[in-house]
C-alpha cells in the first residue's frame, strides 16, 4: 500500500472540512485558510533551516470567489526559492479545478561576519577584524559566512571597507608557499611515508593545487598542505 504524506492529509482534511462547511454556509473557499495551509507547507519545507525562521502570507485578494475544494495541493513552482520574497502554489484537484499563488515572505535571523575595521588586500584577517552580527540572512547576498572561522586567517583579495558582510569569494588563504621557495615533497602511500625536495613553480595557501618541479627535474602535481610543505596526489 502507498504510504501518503502526513502534508498532504492534513492539507485533505482540512480542505474537506472547509469545502463541508462552506457548502453548508453556500460561500466559496476560505481565502484565509488557503493563506494559512501555504504558510504551513512553507514552514515545512524549511524545517531544519539554522537561525530563527519567520514567516508572513499575504492576504489573498478578497475578491476572490473561490469554489469550496475538497482537496487542496500545496507545491513551490519550478525555479522558486523559499528566501526574502517569495510564492507558494495552491491549487484545487476537486471537485472544480483552480489554482492561485500565495505571496510568502520569508525572513531567517541568524549571525553573519561582517568587517569591523578597514582590511587591506592580503593582511590576514584576525579576530578583532570581524564583528558577528545577527540579521536578517535573507537580505544579505548568497555566499555571507555565518561563523568567524570561515574567516580567521584568509587574506581578502581586494581591500575592504569597514562594515561589509564577508562572503567566501572576497577571501583566499594565506599564501603559505611562494614562487622558487624549496618545499618538502611527501609521498604518502599505505604504510609508508618517502620525503623528498622540489621548487615550487607558484605560489600556494593550504589546499591550492600546485606544480612542483623536482630534484630530478620531473614537474610534480601536489596540495600544498602546511607552510613549505607539500604533498603529492
Amino acid at each position: 500500500m502507498q504510504r501518503i504524506p502526513p502534508l498532504a492529509i492534513v492539507v485533505f482534511l482540512a480542505g474537506l472540512t472547509t469545502y463541508c462547511e462552506s457548502l453548508r454556509a453556500g460561500q466559496g473557499h476560505d481565502l484565509d485558510r488557503v493563506r494559512e495551509t501555504a504558510v504551513q507547507f512553507a514552514r515545512q519545507q524549511l524545517a531544519g533551516q539554522p537561525g530563527d525562521i519567520q514567516l508572513e502570507g499575504a492576504a489573498v485578494d478578497a475578491r476572490l470567489q473561490l469554489t469550496p475544494c475538497a482537496e487542496l495541493e500545496v507545491y513551490l513552482p519550478p525555479g522558486t526559492r523559499l528566501w526574502g520574497r517569495s510564492h507558494v502554489a495552491v491549487r484545487c484537484l476537486r471537485p472544480e479545478r483552480w489554482s492561485l499563488v500565495v505571496p510568502i515572505t520569508v525572513r531567517i535571523m541568524g549571525d553573519a561576519v561582517f568587517t569591523a575595521r578597514p582590511l587591506a588586500r592580503g593582511q590576514p584577517v584576525e579576530a578583532a577584524d570581524l564583528d558577528i552580527r545577527r540579521v536578517d540572512l535573507t537580505a544579505l547576498p548568497a555566499g555571507v559566512l555565518t561563523h568567524a572561522t570561515q574567516a580567521l586567517q584568509r587574506v581578502p583579495v581586494v581591500s575592504l571597507q569597514a562594515g561589509l558582510a564577508l562572503r567566501a569569494d572576497m577571501l583566499r588563504g594565506a599564501v603559505v608557499v611562494s614562487t622558487g621557495q624549496v618545499v618538502k615533497i611527501l609521498a604518502v602511500g599505505e604504510g609508508f611515508t618517502v620525503t623528498s625536495e622540489g621548487s615550487a613553480l607558484g605560489n600556494g595557501a593550504v589546499g591550492d593545487v600546485l606544480p612542483v618541479r623536482s630534484a630530478s627535474g620531473r614537474v610534480l602535481k601536489t596540495v600544498v598542505t602546511s607552510p613549505g610543505v607539500v604533498e603529492v596526489r
